[in-house]
């Protein structure tokens, strides 16, 4: 079944954790199973941190720029059977297409070379999909006037137009509507071996993408649909995403699933491949625009919104398995093959740090995303987009409020990231929906859920609720906790808030299980929990990538400690969070972006030991049994020098440890931090910072985690900083011990506790083999005991 002559593995990681917080998680999911199977693995990886604890199932770690060079140097040296490159970012594409023909024996999997390259070369993606009569966008590069000419009479206007420079850089696309403003752009000024690239415009085409998994043996499956609510014009992550694609009937859904495995086919994908495709709705004109054959954040997406174990699948498709006859963690069968059929809505919506209006074009701007579940699109909508919590979307409407029709006309052909409120006043004011949805190119289906959204308001405001309005407001997600006084005190049981289960994996697939709830409108309840005491966790909104990675990290790390000492854990958060599949069947996840679940009563109190909370807005603040994990600042002094120390303390009230000292140093206009200098720490520096640890917690006698800032100044420590809770160093500090911080606060939090009298070297003990060296926070290098001796050692001779 499965490919025999592969026993060891090299895994090309993600180059920048900040960046790749759904490759992450993803890449514990593929090793775990990798693991399990038996293989041996490697991996390269720019920053250590995006492993999320995945570190322990490595044969071997290199820490290194991941580039061409590194990747042929190990396979040089080692010879490993096979690359993995598919768990990686686009940069691991283009590695793999680099190394065609240099890497011996050494198998490539996932797809073959071709693949990679036309992920680059659009020339080579379009002949290949040319000849297999596959739709795409023809396209030209040249700087030959006439051959540029008699490619635009052949495909005909609107086009787009741009200069590709020989330093690999480009300008801006150009709309270009007619021989006019084709004429002007030709007429500018050109540059030095300068090219002109130019293909058929698609802007105001409506953007789907498919994603299937495909065996060896030509079986697929497709996974999922999302549809961008914008048109094409506004880049993918800066759109509004719905999962399932909602506008797409039965035979436009097939013909472009047909496309997408017949694209897998023609470059041999085996593993996942998300297919991007152009559709216009009146010409009924398809193309294919790019195709994306490794796990990536739509992978990501659709695997929360299916439940579908997408990167434990595609591990084990790369290695031969069919596709019906895969197996999960623990060796459960797994049938792949059947696709799933949700019974929900998944809606992904963009973020902006700051409230302000943003233009939307090609280039990414948002920051972040909130993830909503829903029954009805209005629900979604509710939850998400139109979330005055989450946007501030009053503040929106009052604003638009004061333009005139023009001002506001000027906004509906604009688009920006208040498109969704834009159009909202629009139909107010009666503007047409067919007129708004040319203009804008979002389909009527959402300006419709719109408009229902409007009418709804308006009948929540004058009170004027019976029998024949409230089960259609109920499904557009308006219940009574959160929404409207009004509805809370109607005595239709439907207007009650309940829980219901995201059932999404099919029934061809009903063994495996998925504890993943949200909170939605309805009669009954479906949160089904176990007799074991509880733990809740409550989680935040999310407002950066790196805010992200690090509660991916702490939730995960939270999660397997309480199930490992016997408890129930419970992940009750505004944004949904995905657990690695190890831990998917043991984490109840409750979605819930109002955090309306307290009210209702459903989970009993008496079951529940603590509630852990890492939300920055703090609540419960009297409550004894809430632990705040947020940071809070309880000192800080503007001093700064060339030597410092952060230190992580976790102290059950009386006694604490410190398991993990990351050792700072200014040198030669570079920034060098060590982890785990525990093991390198003179008696000296141990009593002097556990003196200045003693007396700076003396007045605190609870439960708790602390993070310490010290410098030295004139050979002595000074604490400059103090946090208690979770700070961003949180990873790197986890990384760094063997001791391992958040499980030995889960242990004191259940009313374990820490020795008397612990020497100085118990206080401090760590048992790590393996030193983390970063340089300037970019360039990272793991070191044995010596290496990082003679470092420390070269570093303060500097010093002295």
């Amino acid at each position: 079944m499965e490919l025999d002559d592969i026993h060891t593995i090299l895994i090309i990681g993600p180059t920048s954790s900040d960046k790749n917080v759904d490759l992450s998680t993803a890449l514990y999911d593929t090793v775990d199973i990798l693991h399990q199977l038996g293989y041996k693995m490697s991996i390269i990886v720019e920053d250590p941190t995006s492993l999320l604890s995945s570190g322990v199932f490595y044969d071997k770690s290199v820490v290194e720029k991941v580039t061409g060079d590194n990747v042929l140097k190990y396979v040089q040296q080692f010879h490993p059977d096979a690359i993995l490159p598919t768990v990686g970012d686009r940069n691991a594409l283009g590695i793999v297409s680099s190394l065609n023909g240099k890497i011996g024996g050494t198998k490539v999997l996932g797809a073959n070379f071709a693949a990679y390259l036309a992920t680059f070369k659009r020339e080579l993606f379009i002949k290949r999909l040319t000849k297999a009569n596959l739709p795409v966008i023809k396209f030209i590069s040249s700087n030959d006037e006439k051959e540029i000419y008699s490619f635009i009479r052949s495909i005909g206007f609107p086009i787009i137009a741009r200069r590709r420079y020989s330093n690999r850089h480009s300008s801006g696309w150009t709309n270009i509507n007619n021989l006019f403003e084709l004429d002007n752009f030709m007429a500018l000024e050109d540059i030095e071996d300068t090219k002109i690239e130019i293909e058929r415009s698609i802007r105001g085409f409506s953007e789907y993408s498919f994603t299937i998994v495909r065996d060896q043996y030509d079986n697929s499956s497709l996974i999922g649909t999302i549809e961008d609510v914008e048109p094409i014009g506004v880049h993918h992550l800066d759109s509004n995403l719905v999962s399932p694609a909602l506008s797409l009937n039965d035979s436009k859904l097939q013909r472009l699933r047909n496309y997408s495995i017949k694209l897998a086919r023609v470059f041999n994908v085996v593993g996942v491949c998300t297919v991007h495709f152009a559709y216009n709705h009146v010409t009924k004109e398809s193309y294919i625009t790019e195709f994306i054959p490794r796990l990536s954040e739509e992978t990501k997406f659709l695997e929360y919104a299916t439940s579908y174990p997408i990167a434990t699948v595609v591990a084990e498709l790369c290695l031969g398995y069919h596709l019906d006859k895969l197996q999960l963690d623990a060796g459960s069968p797994f049938n792949g093959a059947t696709e799933p059929f949700v019974d929900h809505i998944t809606s992904r919506f963009p973020q902006w740090k700051t409230p302000e209006q943003r233009y939307l074009g090609p280039s990414k701007t948002s920051d972040s995303s909130i993830i909503v579940n829903g029954f009805s699109l209005e629900e979604v909508l509710n939850k998400g987009a139109l979330n005055d919590k989450f946007n501030g979307n009053f503040e929106r409407y009052n604003e638009l409020r004061k333009l005139d029709d023009d001002e506001l006309f000027e906004k509906i052909i604009h688009p920006t990231n208040w498109i969704l409120d834009v159009l909202s006043e629009a139909m107010r004011r009666n503007f047409e929906k067919p007129v708004l949805s040319e203009i804008t190119g979002i389909k009527l289906p959402y300006l419709s859920a719109l408009q229902n959204i409007i009418d709804n308001s308006l009948i929540i405001r004058e009170g004027e609720i019976d029998g024949k309005n409230v089960e259609r407001m109920v499904e557009m997600g308006v219940k009574g906790v959160g929404h409207s006084k009004l509805l809370l005190d109607s005595k239709d049981i439907v207007t009650k808030t309940v829980v219901k289960n995201k059932r999404a994996i099919s029934v061809g697939n009903n063994k495996y299980i998925n504890h993943n709830y949200f909170v939605t409108s309805g009669i009954s309840n479906e949160l089904e929990l176990s007799d074991r005491k509880k733990i809740i966790v409550r989680t935040p909104i999310i407002t950066s990538k790196t805010d992200i990675m690090i509660r991916q990290f702490v939730l995960f790390q939270l999660a397997k400690s309480i199930d490992q000492n016997g408890l129930e854990p419970i992940i009750i958060g505004r944004e949904p969070w995905n657990a690695p599949l190890v831990m998917r069947r043991k984490v109840v996840e409750i979605d819930d972006p109002h955090m309306e679940i307290k009210s209702l009563g459903l989970i009993d109190k008496d079951s529940v030991l603590r509630t852990i909370d890492l939300s920055k807005n703090i609540v419960d603040d009297e409550n004894e049994q809430v632990f705040q994990f947020s940071a809070q600042e309880l000192k800080n002094i503007d001093l700064e020098g060339n030597t410092s120390v952060r230190v992580m303390v976790v102290s059950d009230g009386k006694n604490y440890l410190a398991p993990s000292v990351i050792y700072q140093a200014k040198r030669d206009n570079h920034l060098y931090e060590v982890s785990s200098v525990n093991n390198f720490m003179t008696v000296e520096d141990r009593a002097d910072i556990a003196h200045l640890i003693s007396q700076e917690l003396e007045n605190y006698d609870h439960v708790d985690i602390y993070n310490f800032e010290m410098v030295k100044s004139h050979d002595h420590w000074l604490v400059t900083k103090m946090y208690r809770g979770m700070t961003s160093d949180i990873i790197r500090h986890e990384l760094a011990s063997s001791v391992h911080v958040i499980d030995t606060l889960v242990k004191l939090l259940l009313g374990n506790k820490i020795d008397d009298d612990l020497s100085l070297e118990k206080i401090f003990a760590n048992f790590d083999e393996q030193y983390l060296l970063a340089i300037d926070c970019k360039r990272y290098k793991l070191l044995d005991k010596d290496e990082m001796q003679e470092k420390l050692t070269e570093y303060r001779k500097k010093e002295d």
